[in-house]
């Protein structure tokens, strides 16, 4: 009897660790292939860049100038997914006269790169990508800004505390850690029950990618972005990151700040159920963030809410309808 009770305990403590490693491993690893829910080529049609970010991971980029921009946008995918959740969104914008650029974060899509860390080193990637749109001459002398899903707005938001060449970010549910975002959205994530796999997914985690989640954070480095603005969107049905960091963020914040609460909508998905208001809305934002009048006098209202039409759009398909293939050696910042 108690030889049966060793190997039964034995095999629910293999069983546990294999189930914490590859949940780990998954994290960590990204579905290069991911794609959105009915994927389709959009007319987009940009060009494809190759860019290496600051410890020489090689990045894929896509990009589609405007001839006349009111500014450059670099769109920016959260966690586990790559580029194409925000082609539909690229293709809105390009429409209302916005030069657009993709990027798949290392260790995703396209891009060069063993793990993914989460955020954490995904900082430098989009430093990276400024520094490609500032020395591309297709996208001139035009002002960048930031749109960002997820943790690639906590991400964008950290990038733009420590660039000041972004002129304005809109984040669309971003949490305000890492820590916090495991916190709200482990399960849901995973699969599985916080209790008792988190601390040692996270733990496991972290001994693969060599980086600590407690080490990104924007709580206090978003004050530094101001006197440039931020736009904080978040459904305030959000089962993965708390509605409650969107606010805790715009506290934190200074001023031009609006915070963008999207009624009975999940996890960054107002874009989908109302694509063409949800485009007026970025770009909008984006044009008074660049405005020569921008500033803390002209935009401190604060948008608390943002009621969508009683028809909703249908949701449009998302992809990088890439088609040529150009290079571009990012050059040593300014």
């Amino acid at each position: 009897m108690t030889r049966v009770i060793l190997i039964s305990l034995g095999l629910a403590v293999a069983a546990y660790v294999l189930i914490v490693v590859r949940t780990a491993w998954v994290i960590v690893h990204p579905n290069r292939r991911w794609r959105p829910t009915d994927w389709e080529p959009l007319p987009l049609n940009p060009a494809r860049v190759h860019f290496r970010s600051a410890d020489g991971t090689r990045l894929a980029g896509w990009i589609k100038p405007h001839d006349n921009p009111i500014a450059t946008v670099i769109l920016i995918h959260g966690l586990g997914v790559n580029h194409t959740v925000l082609a539909n969104r690229a293709y809105r914008l390009w429409q209302r006269r916005f030069s657009v650029m993709l990027l798949d974060f290392r260790a995703c899509g396209e891009s060069e790169g063993s793990t993914s860390t989460c955020g954490v080193r995904e900082v430098e990637d989009v430093s990276a990508a400024v520094d490609l749109c500032i020395h591309q001459p297709e996208f001139g002398d035009a002002p960048i800004v930031a749109l960002a899903d997820s943790l690639g707005g906590t991400v964008a938001l950290a990038a733009a505390a420590q660039r000041p060449e972004i002129k304005g970010v809109l984040t669309d549910c971003a949490p305000v850690s890492l820590r916090s975002a495991i916190d709200k959205g482990f399960g849901v994530y995973t699969g599985l029950p916080a209790l008792p796999f988190r601390r040692a997914v996270v733990w496991a985690a972290e001994r693969i990618t060599g980086e600590s989640v407690d080490d990104f954070s924007v709580e206090d480095s978003i004050a530094r972005i101001a006197p440039r603005a931020v736009c904080l969107a978040h459904g305030d049905q959000d089962p993965l990151v708390d509605v409650a960091d969107a606010h805790l963020l715009h506290s934190r914040a200074g001023e031009p700040k609006e915070l963008w609460l999207e009624p009975d909508v999940g996890h960054v998905l107002a874009s989908q159920i109302h694509p063409e208001t949800y485009a007026d809305r970025v770009a909008d934002f984006f044009s008074r963030a660049v405005s020569p009048d921008c500033g803390p006098s002209q935009q401190s209202e604060q948008r608390r809410t943002a009621q969508s039409p009683e028809t909703p759009g249908n949701p449009g398909p998302a992809s990088n309808g890439a088609d040529s293939t150009v290079s571009a050696q990012t050059a040593s910042r300014p």
